[in-house]
């Protein structure tokens, strides 16, 4: 905490000493091995499942940013260079969406929406009614008044994405008990084939959701959580001048992270704007002048997302060791957690449509 530039006596613990890290964490893995069980009872009920909660709401986050920002980025590059590919692309994008969202749709009343399967039919309706209502919204004339970067693209994005949640939660639940009358609701828990799949998928779509959000997360987190160590260094007796200074190339260099993060720079902008400030022989260094991201929130993105993956390796904590066979994500709780994320991420996207027309006096980003 703290540590703003790399000159800091303790950035090198960030940016250094790689092999005496290395040598800490298999330390660390070894004497994992020696806690006793109830400290990991207690870890995964009360610690590791709040964390992980926190991190499928950064991640929500994320997502809804995402699919802001790559419409905007179709929008402005046809926009500057006139060309038809960044509108077909736009338009071909949003159609696919849409595709993948109808096709999982169907798919789901296919599958797993038999007679007596009353929570799974729920579920899908739900999801394809929300869906639905969240796409109108987006295109209402008062919203695209009150917010001119709403759009079908978005909606889309946040559709397809809702409905592969609740699709992989289908899939994903407990078999049922056919032989006491229970009805078959998920038949492809029996089919290996289907299980592979959707494992491969399922861990696809995972792995690829942990890495873009713990790395975007910790890297905007930069623009969002703010030292005042910056503006405390301006409070000195050098004189006016130099205070002008300073404030002018911090300004200068906020405005070009601000573009970086954002991506309508690339991070060599900002590497170009240091090498300048700093000179060719400290051209290496790029954190000379100020830090590329908040070193203390990446930890916490990273360590929340150690908690995610925990959660998501016993089944949200709902392995017995009574079970023979474990398969990863096949529990109620694991249904819970996918279908409520899917309904967090359609209201959070639908708070940014409305949000600006019942609160229009306040700045939206």
């Amino acid at each position: 905490m703290g540590v703003v530039d790399s000159r800091h006596p303790r950035a090198k613990l960030q940016n250094g000493l790689w092999l005496p890290k290395f040598v800490a964490w298999l330390v660390l893995v070894a004497l994992s091995f020696a806690i006793p069980n109830g400290f990991f009872e207690f870890y995964s009920k009360y610690i590791a499942m709040a964390g992980a909660a926190v991190f499928l709401l950064i991640q929500l986050v994320l997502l809804v940013d995402f699919a802001y920002n790559l419409a905007e980025g179709c929008i402005e590059r046809w926009e500057e260079t006139e060309q038809p590919l960044w509108r077909n692309l736009l338009i071909s994008g949003t159609v696919a969406m849409y595709v993948v969202y109808s096709a999982l749709t169907i798919v789901d009343y296919v599958f797993f929406a038999a007679e007596g399967c009353g929570r799974n039919q729920f579920f899908i309706t739900a999801n394809m009614l929300m869906c639905i209502v969240v796409s109108v919204i987006a295109v209402h004339p008062r919203v695209q008044e009150a917010n001119i970067k709403s759009g079908l693209a978005q909606a889309g994005m946040v559709s397809a994405y809702a409905t592969y949640l609740v699709t992989s939660a289908l899939a994903g639940s407990p078999p049922g008990k056919p032989e006491s009358g229970e009805p078959v609701c998920n038949p492809l828990a029996g089919m290996a084939g289907a299980r592979a799949t959707m494992a491969v998928v399922g861990a696809f779509f995972t792995i690829g959701a942990i890495c873009y959000s713990t790395t975007n997360a910790a890297v905007k987190g930069n623009m969002l959580i703010r030292s005042n160590s910056e503006y405390e260094s301006l409070a000195t007796d050098e004189g006016s001048v130099q205070m002008s200074r300073q404030s002018n190339a911090q300004l200068r260099e906020n405005a070009l992270r601000e573009a970086v993060a954002s991506g309508a720079l690339p991070v060599s902008a900002l590497n170009d704007y240091t090498r300048g400030e700093e000179g060719e022989e400290d051209g290496d260094d790029d954190e000379k002048s100020g830090v590329q991201y908040n070193y203390t929130f990446f930890h916490f993105i990273f360590c929340m997302a150690a908690m995610y993956v925990a959660m998501l390796l016993t089944n949200w904590n709902s392995i017995s060791s009574e079970d023979k066979v474990i398969i990863i994500g096949r529990s109620s709780a694991a249904v819970w957690v996918k279908v409520v994320t899917s309904w967090l991420c359609i209201l959070l996207y639908s708070w940014t449509l409305v949000g600006p027309v019942v609160l229009p006096d306040r700045e939206w980003l």
